[in-house]
């Protein structure tokens, strides 16, 4: 089943064959981190994968000397990672581009009809202007596609036989967000597991007659609703072995803490009207914390 997101422009299906793993690339020794999950994520799906540098001319005007002397050298910087790529990765559909503007805007932009954007938690970039890393909050809060927030130090390396962890409402599981995550956990031939936080008030955490209660009671019901949204999933992806656990305290905590040995942690990021897609407290907390790859996915 597809999945799709309206943007301003048109209505799209990320999951569609041919469309692009869209990496944030800033030349830097940090962003190494960003373009070998891209790397990893554009083989395991068979997608081709484009690397899209930024100027952020706002930030740091460019000088124009008229020789095009700033994207010459923008350019070959970007071109001899296209060309790493391509002897490490003969196989890989590679592409590569320069675009100048407001960071957070022109990545949105050029992503947004693709399937996915990879970014950095932090770069400074090779020219000092290109701010793939101080951007990555804001691109996580409003594409319309889902965003990886990959940390400097993960090495793909580290991800054999470690499970992929999705934390949903229990309330309101989306089925957008619980879908991408089987369908990580599919192609990386990963279990899965689905996190559902219970934050009892502080109130009654200091009366177990009444936080025992209160906790098995909001456990219950939450398993049930989370394994009613996963049911007709497990039909779709048969082949993908499914957890579920109830944990209290801190939904931050919480995700941090069991994803702490995972290879990808999955949040969901919903649409709040006319304000557009926002990212929440939970979200921005674990993007500042997490030592693994956070994907934001949007959900309609």
């Amino acid at each position: 089943m597809s999945t799709r997101i309206r943007t301003r422009h048109s209505v799209v299906d990320w999951t569609a064959p041919g469309l692009a793993v869209v990496v944030a690339v800033d030349g830097s020794e940090q962003n190494r981190a960003a373009i070998g999950y891209a790397v990893a994520e554009a083989t395991r799906s068979g997608r081709p994968l484009r690397l899209l540098a930024v100027i952020d001319d706002y930030a740091f005007p460019v000088p124009r000397h008229g020789t095009g002397g700033d994207d010459e050298l923008q350019w070959q910087v970007l071109n001899g990672i296209h060309a790493r790529l391509h002897e490490q990765h003969p196989e890989l559909d590679l592409a590569r581009d320069v675009r100048v503007g407001p960071a957070a805007t022109t990545l949105l932009e050029h992503s947004e009809d693709q399937a996915e954007l990879v970014v950095g938690k932090r770069g400074l970039g090779t020219f000092g202007r290109l701010l793939i890393g101080s951007t990555s909050i804001a691109v996580a809060g409003r594409s319309r596609v889902p965003v990886v927030v990959v940390p400097d130090s993960w090495q793909e390396d580290r991800a054999a036989d470690t499970p992929v962890v999705v934390g949903v409402r229990a309330e309101d599981p989306e089925p957008a967000v619980l879908r991408f995550a089987l369908a990580q956990a599919r192609a990386r031939r990963a279990p899965l597991l689905v996190v559902h936080a219970i934050h009892i008030d502080p109130i009654l955490v200091w009366d177990p007659s009444l936080s025992g209660p209160a906790y098995r009671m909001r456990a219950e019901r939450g398993a049930g609703q989370v394994e009613a949204a996963l049911a007709p999933l497990r039909e779709e992806f048969p082949d993908v072995t499914v957890g579920a656990v109830e944990s209290e305290g801190h939904p931050a905590d919480v995700l941090l803490d069991r994803a702490a040995a995972a290879q990808l942690l999955v949040l969901g990021r919903q649409h709040e009207g006319r304000a557009g897609f926002t990212l929440g407290s939970v979200a921005r907390a674990v993007l500042h914390h997490s030592e693994i790859p956070v994907a934001v996915v949007p959900s309609p």
